[in-house]
């Protein structure tokens, strides 16, 4: 089993939300289970470009080493399907993970992409918050 991590997530674990604390500690317990893409880590550099140098420097080191999967043709045709309903960033995210057998877990914070990766079949986790907290 392997667990996708989107930008929202690596945004989360590099911050201080009320998710924070959880997040870290549920990565730490299954650093080895992970996989995020390019495309969370660009997406998350955006948010990330406020912290100060020293700070984004140990975000790059405690999350660095989570594999990328790669943005396959198979992706974006998985992808293009959820294009109708969210918006691409959300569609391309769902689009790598359902793509990969081996991810059956989402982990994000993004209720567009925690919907679109239940129609998915994929299961949709965010630690610190509450199960379907995107559904109400």
């Amino acid at each position: 089993m392997r667990y996708y991590l989107d930008g929202t997530t690596i945004v989360r674990a590099a911050g201080d939300s009320p998710e924070s604390d959880a997040l870290r500690e549920w990565i730490a317990n299954h650093e080895n289970e992970l996989v995020t893409s390019i495309l969370a880590r660009w997406e998350a550099s955006e948010d990330l470009v406020s912290l100060d140098r020293d700070h984004r420097m140990r975000i790059y080191d405690q999350l660095g080493g989570i594999p990328e999967i790669p943005v396959s043709g198979r992706a974006l045709e998985v992808g293009s399907y959820a294009v109708a309903a969210v918006s691409p960033y959300a569609a391309l995210h769902v689009g790598l993970a359902a793509a990969e057998e081996a991810i059956t877990v989402m982990i994000t914070y993004n209720p567009e992409v925690a919907s679109a990766a239940r129609l998915y079949g994929l299961r949709v986790i965010s630690p610190g918050r509450d199960p379907g907290w995107y559904l109400r």
